[in-house]
């Protein structure tokens, strides 16, 4: 942009700002006196979970609450209410914490059949799986209320095709690891990468509910570049 345009642009914006003239310097805005970190502060963790809860019912995305021990069932329960098929899933500590191996292992193929995502075989043979996966199980590490957002990281244990790709997304929350706004979860973000950033995901993902879209004539159409559906298993 030459000198000419940029400051006709800049004349159009202060002139929008009320200004006779395009200022030499603008004191940067105080952005801690804005509602960002003070809305929903006096909610209790009870509360935001609530909260959650009713925003996943507003964009179509189911919810099941359950617990630690129960955690294995459920997700098999779930599996096989959405039809089962080939399910997909990361190299994640979880898979080892909550004995999701074994369970797997307990039901038949006419039923399920189970892939784990390897990192030893490459980025393009693991989306190759996914592709034609009917469902994907991830491990969110955070969860927003005020969307009923669930935060995925991407990294080589579990690459963020395993809950774009399948028709079906089954993520496992913990409800522990909710807070009301972004703010709170960029905050948190923020904070583990300047902690460990040589181990900070590749990029994060924030998934609120199945794909959608309503641009042509505001009317919602479900399925459109990912999940057409979404489970969100609450862990207490």
């Amino acid at each position: 942009m030459d000198e000419a345009k940029r400051k006709a642009f800049f004349h159009r914006i202060s002139h929008v700002l009320g200004r006779s003239e395009i200022p030499n310097y603008v004191a940067p805005y105080a952005y801690q006196k804005g509602p960002q970190g003070k809305m929903y502060a006096d909610m209790t963790q009870e509360q935001i979970i609530d909260m959650f809860k009713a925003e996943c019912e507003k964009v179509g995305t189911k919810y099941i609450v359950t617990d630690e021990a129960s955690l294995a069932g459920t997700i098999l329960n779930e599996i096989q209410e959405r039809g089962g098929g080939k399910v997909i899933y990361p190299c994640t500590d979880e898979v080892e914490q909550y004995g999701l191996k074994d369970a797997f292992a307990t039901v038949g193929e006419d039923v399920a059949h189970f892939v784990q995502w390897d990192p030893a075989k490459g980025r393009q043979a693991n989306i190759d799986e996914a592709k034609v996966a009917e469902m994907g199980i991830t491990f969110p590490i955070l969860g927003i209320a005020e969307t009923a957002t669930v935060i995925q990281p991407s990294m080589q244990e579990s690459g963020r095709s395993i809950g774009l790709l399948p028709l079906t997304h089954i993520a496992v929350l913990r409800t522990d690891s909710i807070v009301p706004r972004m703010t709170q979860s960029m905050a948190l973000l923020a904070d583990a990468y300047r902690e460990n950033p040589a181990d900070f995901p590749s990029n994060v993902v924030h998934i609120s509910g199945p794909s959608n879209t309503a641009d042509i004539e505001l009317v919602r159409v479900v399925g459109v570049h990912g999940p057409i559906n979404v489970t969100f298993i609450l862990v207490e």
